[in-house]
């Protein structure tokens, strides 16, 4: 894959994502790359059955994570709370060359295959989860 296709890949991915602060009230959750300054904001908003709605994202990121976050929001009504940490566990995984059964998003799939041949970069693919996980943590 060239660097420009690669560019062009992350733009779009980036692209799935809603990057601003949502105008009704909400919750939000910060994640922190503190060796490259990779920031995540989640904006959510708790729902009456314990569930949570991603309404939107925020932070200064590289391309990989925001690439990243854009996925994660494109994915975001199939995300179960309970299941944070697996989500997280799961991309490790597959970063380490593990396929996962865990999620079937092409698109997604195609960015951590990407993101395999970057392993300096794991961190910056992984804020997100990161991110989620430390909210799953916040809210017990």
């Amino acid at each position: 894959m060239s660097q420009e296709s690669n560019i062009e890949d992350f733009l779009r991915w980036k692209s799935f994502a809603v990057w601003e602060k949502p105008v009704i009230d909400h919750r939000v959750v910060k994640g922190l790359n503190p060796l490259c300054g990779d920031e995540i904001i989640i904006y959510y908003q708790l729902e009456k059955d314990n569930s949570i709605q991603i309404l939107g994202l925020g932070g200064e990121s590289c391309s990989i994570c925001s690439a990243a976050a854009g996925l994660l929001f494109k994915n975001k009504s199939a995300l179960r709370r309970k299941d944070f940490p697996s989500y997280l566990q799961e991309r490790k995984f597959f970063l380490d060359g593990v396929d996962s059964s865990l999620f079937q998003d092409p698109e997604e799939i195609s960015f951590f295959r990407n993101l395999r041949t970057h392993p300096g970069r794991y961190r910056c693919g992984l804020l997100p989860w990161q991110t989620l996980v430390k909210l799953s943590e916040e809210m017990i």
